[in-house]
């Protein structure tokens, strides 16, 4: 109840400022930046409650429960914050909120101002609509965790920096409504949207990248980028992102482009939300590994979108009279016309990745939902890909000197990771079995696999190769049972690029499950157990938090007794295997009745006979595959660089408050 008043005081706060700011009503500057900052304020207050809630283990409130736990290590309470629906929409409104506050201190417009908080106002319902605050149905006394895989530090900075870029792309959309409600005419906004969006593509661009640096770390499949939905959503309004940019920068030069710069702004910002509506309505729940479950929030994005597209259009199409008309370049050999033409290329990807992405969504207008494969992404934007490539190449030979250093660097980033994408796709890949310790040759490397090694507490093992001389380690995480939750691949990294392993999972068949009934003898064929007693333990709430058995395991000269326990979990219970009999015999319980009266024990293959077993093993090179890292760090470093480069060009800015 208290974070969704504090996200009230924010949305109010928000509010009033938009009216202000749209009667034109402004006394002075100081009220609209006390407004923001007091929105800010609760935003953040709200924030910081979430963040305490899932510190404090408080598992009563529903999204700490579904995505926090009791022994979640601290870098991932941190990232729980963002790791559902309802938290990554508060995180998204949370960087809204304080650069909304920064642009109060700057020399905005007011009607710039008064579509921004606007903006703002529509997400702070959008998070009220689900609010990361809704109390548990039900009580519970430890929580869900998070996702095995999303714990790693790639995917724990991977939505800060993705949500950064979203936020900051809603700034050139508020100046381009702003400079159309005020003065259609002029250019003076082109300055100040040219520093946002590159801040803003800068980081939706690191974002993706280190997306996918993740999902080729930690995923095992092999690759970067698989053309998943989810992924392609943040691609589009990237690659958009790219177009406004690029315009904004010639309508500075040829007012006639200021029409193309406008409706640029608003289809990236509107593509952001159309994004954010597929991933999270449920559309793509059986398309995409990263979506969110379906739920009734869809609707309301749905609405958010179309506010946003038709409303940015309809202000264009009001304005379009009183817009700047003539030529957009005299000649196709011109610096105008070449940028242009790059512009339309980009476009033209970016659509064919829009049909891509959005293909469940529009076959359920004529039949059953269906998705394409990756070959439809490869085969239609590679042509285009490297059309922009050559054409990127002619503009650096006949006019580079016209390009500043920052634009230098990134354009040089962009040639050099389309050359990164293809060297680095040329490498082989065999998939095949590895018997413990014998030679393999692949590609040109000889590939040894050692066996696997667990760590003590069960919580992880590793896959241990030897390739051309050095050890590498294939990790693989494991639930509270001792199943495989999340693999990792193995990685040899050198000059000539990667050697990577992305083991399988092994096929266990001589898994023995007993049940034992009390002071009854069993047998598993060599040793003998009798099922001797249990207890449950409960907490002050007398909920049961644990169940212990007593079992003594024989082989007819030695007695060994032990005592497994399982934990009880929201979705059942957890347990972990034990060694006895000096690690000739591994066994775990899974079940004790609720009378006490049966125990159910799992007979498991002893860590060395798993050690020596057979293991199938993808394994593949990706030549030169560091180029693709320093590629996408140069686009990041050169577009950061562009940021303070001050061009020339600039006319006279708009009506701002007075300070």
């Amino acid at each position: 109840m208290t974070g969704n008043l504090l996200l009230g005081g924010g949305l109010t706060a928000a509010l009033a400022i938009m009216a202000i700011c749209f009667a034109q009503k402004i006394p002075s500057a100081r009220l609209v930046k006390i407004c923001a900052g007091i929105s800010a304020g609760f935003i953040v207050a709200a924030s910081l409650l979430l963040w305490i809630l899932i510190f404090e283990n408080n598992f009563s409130v529903e999204y700490v429960a579904s995505y926090s736990s009791t022994t979640l290590p601290t870098i991932y309470k941190i990232s729980a914050f963002w790791a559902g629906q309802q938290g990554s929409f508060l995180l998204w409104l949370l960087v809204h909120a304080i650069v909304g506050a920064v642009l109060t201190f700057r020399r905005t417009s007011a009607a710039a101002l008064g579509i921004y908080f606007l903006l703002q106002s529509i997400l702070t319902l959008l998070v009220l609509a689900k609010s990361p605050f809704a109390e548990h149905s039900a009580q519970v006394f430890e929580g869900v965790g998070l996702n095995p895989l999303l714990q790693d530090f790639w995917m724990a900075i991977h939505p800060p920096i993705i949500f950064v870029g979203y936020a900051l792309l809603a700034v050139p959309f508020a100046l381009s409504l702003g400079s159309l409600l005020t003065e259609a005419k002029s250019r003076t906004w082109l300055e100040d949207a040219r520093k946002w969006t590159l801040a803003a593509w800068s980081f939706l661009g690191a974002g993706i990248f280190v997306g996918g640096y993740w999902a080729y770390k930690v995923l095992g499949w092999g690759g970067y980028w698989g053309w998943d939905p989810v992924e392609n959503s943040s691609l589009v309004p990237w690659l958009l992102a790219a177009v406004l940019l690029h315009l904004i920068n010639l309508a500075r030069k040829k007012s006639a482009v200021l029409s193309v710069a406008h409706v640029a702004a608003t289809f990236t910002y509107a593509l952001v939300i159309y994004g954010t509506f597929l991933t999270r309505s449920g559309i793509l729940g059986d398309f995409s590994v990263h979506s969110f479950a379906g739920s009734n929030i869809g609707i309301t994005i749905a609405l958010a979108n179309a506010l946003v597209l038709i409303g940015g259009l309809a202000i264009i199409f009001v304005k379009a009279k009183e817009l700047p008309q003539g030529n957009m370049y005299e000649s196709h050999g011109e610096a105008a016309f070449i940028v242009l033409l790059s512009c339309l290329l980009i476009i033209f990807i970016a659509a064919i990745v829009w049909i891509g992405m959005s293909m469940p969504l529009l076959s359920q207008l004529f039949g059953e939902a269906a998705a394409v494969d990756t070959d439809f992404y490869v085969k239609s934007t590679a042509p285009i890909a490297l059309a922009l490539a050559i054409i990127l190449i002619y503009v650096f030979i006949k006019f580079g000197r016209m390009i500043n250093l920052g634009g230098k660097i990134a354009h040089v980033g962009f040639l050099l990771m389309l050359a990164a994408i293809v060297i680095s796709a040329r490498g082989e890949t065999v998939t095949q079995e590895f018997q413990p310790r014998a030679k393999v040759s692949i590609a040109g490397h000889e590939v040894i696999y050692e066996g696997q090694v667990f760590q003590e507490d069960e919580r992880q093992k590793f896959y241990v190769y030897t390739v051309d001389g050095e050890a590498v380690k294939a990790l693989t995480k494991l639930r509270g049972n001792g199943e495989d939750a999340a693999r990792e691949p193995a990685i040899l990294k050198n000059f000539s690029g990667d050697v990577y392993i992305a083991p399988h999972a092994p096929q266990i068949e001589n898994v023995q499950e007993l049940i034992l009934t009390k002071n009854l003898f069993a047998m598993d064929g060599e040793l003998g157990y009798i099922f001797n007693d249990a207890h449950i333990d409960c907490d002050e709430h007398n909920q049961p938090i644990q169940a212990t058995a007593a079992i003594t395991i024989t082989d007819g000269e030695v007695e060994e007794v032990i005592h497994p326990l399982i934990i009880v979990t929201p979705d059942g219970g957890s347990s972990k295997s034990m060694e006895v009999f000096g690690g000739k015999r591994r066994v775990r319980l899974t079940g004790i009745s609720g009378d006490l009266e049966k125990a159910r024990l799992e007979i498991l293959p002893t860590y060395e006979k798993l050690s020596s077993m057979p293991i199938t093993a993808t394994v593949s090179t990706k030549p030169f595959i560091w180029l693709l890292w320093l590629s996408v760090s140069m686009i990041f470093i050169g577009t950061l660089t562009a940021i303070k480069i001050r061009e020339k060009g600039q006319g006279t800015r708009d009506k701002f408050f007075n300070s």
